[in-house]
């Protein structure tokens, strides 16, 4: 079953430019090119961002946690962020809910 992977922060005062910075460079050289990845953005709103990935399954996306790049980017966000980053997982839900697919309307 697909999934959708959330992580929402506020940055530390005088930190949001390098957040972006390190949110962008793992959506960019880590993300994308992971296998089962679907999509990828970040966003940015004054200090506060949102990470969003989907995958084709729970399996992909473990995988993709799984990898020492993944790691070390998790260890290196504390020093930018105001307490933790709130970090959800998805499913996606309807009979006609695929890899690739929203759901039925």
């Amino acid at each position: 079953m697909a999934v959708f992977r959330i992580l929402e922060a506020t940055a530390r005062p005088g930190a949001i430019e390098r957040l972006a910075e390190l949110l962008v460079q793992q959506e960019r050289e880590v993300v994308a090119n992971a296998p089962g990845v679907v999509f990828v953005q970040s966003l940015r709103s004054g200090d506060q961002v949102l990470a969003v990935s989907s995958w084709r399954t729970v399996e992909d996306m473990q995988s993709y946690l799984d990898e020492p790049v993944t790691d070390a980017f998790y260890r290196s966000l504390p020093e930018l962020l105001m307490g933790r980053p709130s970090v959800r997982t998805f499913e996606v839900i309807g009979p006609d809910a695929g890899p690739n697919r929203w759901g039925p309307p």
